[in-house]
């Protein structure tokens, strides 16, 4: 199971280590349209990496047999393993053969599982029940192939459900023949591979009524895999209907990843995020919504993934020019700084961790430059920026894992204005108070948060800030704030910048 403690690391199979150049057929190295060679055996040699930045879950883009090339005037290969030709068989490109396992099986999978298992991390499958790959000549002459040509939707353009996305022939979910099909399929990739959840693909292209096969054969029986659910929507109501409606535990929350780069990178106020909450009538900022939720702390938060037109660094340096990349590092920082202090599950894109660019599809599925890393797993000394990031970031990992009252605790808006954002977590005594900065100039003056008048604060909360009486900076130790001399929290930031306080005892 997925838990709010974790923090999940996605990559792009293909694009993150080749640890088996013998799988590479038909690839093209530097031509990003084309497979690139990352593989399973590339996933276990950088096991020791993932635990050295503090990843526990990592996600996997689909391990399907692919079609292959599109057929497109593109010409791309299936690397990404969204395009099925075979949904009961492993991708070659994927593993490394061996005499004792029939080609495709399960089990070259169950193996990459049972490794991630081993150092303590969980995986997350992504899966796909809405499309097959292209009808090209491979998929038409294929032999193995149990999808029958009665089973698609047709002559629905337009239609979000039975209408095709991108091309891709569409699946008819609320077929029962169909649906039969996929919940058998996902049944055994779960009990043959020991997987610990599963990203589902597309979900508001999917018939309504395959969630409540769903919902009675997998989740009635796996009630420990977690179903992380991706609609790509920037509505709240649209997205919480998953978690109200079909049993989903969580999803993408994209209306958080919008107002982020709305805030953080275009410079709208951060009122966006969240109001004062001084009356009834204002209009609500993102978090302020989050009762729409059925549980808004086990929502999957992010900065970017591969299906975004841009890397959130390339995004950042669009926007205040590629010229000046200390700012954009800077920005970066600070984006990290909210992503892993604010409620839900933090997820990272593989090379988030040093600003890794990327512009428009396929560039924003670069392959990782495993050649950055040195012997002791981090960025080595030349790579300046790159160094930074993912010293603050590993950080923030440590902080969240070390702070109950940044994966279970309640988020109380302090303060909020233009520029300024100031929120607290608390789990059980644990309190973490995070003050942001989001202006491009430093503070003049000091900003003076009342604890003691906010009537979001329950009063026990402010009994226990009394009793304890100092709160200490956890990324700058040196920097304390004695509230029993203040009796409110004086802090003062320079611009893009963050400080996160913890009560001490």
């Amino acid at each position: 199971m997925i838990s709010q403690s974790d923090v999940i690391y996605f990559v792009v199979t293909d694009r993150f280590c080749d640890g088996d150049r013998e799988n590479n057929v038909g690839g093209v190295e530097g031509d990003l349209f084309k497979y690139q060679g990352g593989d399973f055996r590339g996933i276990v040699e950088k096991i020791p990496y993932l635990k050295n930045l503090g990843v526990t879950a990592l996600w996997i883009t689909p391990v399907y047999l692919s079609v292959g090339r599109c057929g497109g005037s593109d010409g791309s290969d299936g690397y990404h393993g969204y395009w099925a030709l075979d949904f009961d068989k492993i991708d070659p490109h994927l593993y490394s053969s061996r005499p004792d396992l029939v080609e495709g099986s399960r089990m070259y999978l169950k193996q990459l599982v049972d490794e991630l298992h081993k150092s303590g991390i969980k995986v997350i499958l992504d899966m796909v029940v809405n499309h097959t790959g292209y009808h090209n000549d491979t998929y038409m002459s294929y032999p193995g192939k149990k999808i029958q040509e009665d089973w698609f939707n047709s002559g629905a353009e337009g239609d979000v459900v039975k209408g095709s996305l991108c091309g891709l022939p569409d699946l008819n979910l609320g077929k029962v023949d169909v649906v039969d099909y996929f919940v058998n399929n996902i049944l055994e990739w779960i009990e043959q591979t020991g997987i610990d959840g599963i990203r589902m693909d597309t979900v508001k292209h999917v018939e309504r009524a395959f969630w409540y096969f769903f919902k009675s054969y997998i989740r009635g029986r796996y009630k420990n895999i977690t179903l992380i659910g991706e609609d790509l929507e920037y509505d709240v109501y649209s997205i919480s209907q998953y978690q109200k409606d079909h049993d989903f535990d969580t999803l993408f929350d994209f209306p958080l990843c919008s107002v982020i780069k709305e805030v953080f990178i275009r410079n709208g106020s951060m009122t966006l995020i969240a109001k004062p909450r001084l009356n009834e009538g204002e209009v609500k900022g993102v978090l302020d919504q989050d009762r729409c939720y059925t549980n808004a702390n086990r929502l999957v938060t992010l900065l970017d993934n591969h299906d975004l037109d841009r890397r959130f660094m390339t995004e950042i340096l669009d926007f205040y020019g590629h010229w000046d990349r200390d700012l954009a590092v800077k920005v970066f920082k600070l984006c990290l700084s909210f992503l892993f202090t604010t409620r839900g599950i933090p997820q990272i894109y593989y090379g988030s961790e040093i600003g890794l660019e990327g512009g428009r599809d396929p560039d924003n599925r670069r392959s990782m430059p495993q050649e950055l890393f040195g012997v002791d797993l981090e960025p080595r000394e030349q790579y300046g920026n790159e160094k930074e990031i993912f010293s603050h970031l590993k950080k923030l990992i440590t902080l969240r894992k070390t702070n109950s009252a940044l994966t279970e605790g309640y988020l109380f808006t302090l303060f909020s204005d233009q520029f300024v954002y100031a929120f607290m977590r608390e789990f059980k005594g644990n309190i973490i108070v995070t003050v942001i900065n989001n202006g491009l100039d430093d503070m003049l003056y000091p900003l003076e948060i009342h604890v003691e008048k906010n009537s979001n604060i329950p009063v026990r909360i402010k009994k226990e800030m009394k009793s304890r009486q100092v709160l200490v900076n956890l990324l700058d130790s040196g920097d304390k704030i004695d509230l029993s001399m203040q009796g409110s929290l004086s802090v003062l930031l320079e611009g893009k910048s963050a400080k996160i306080y913890s009560l001490i005892e």
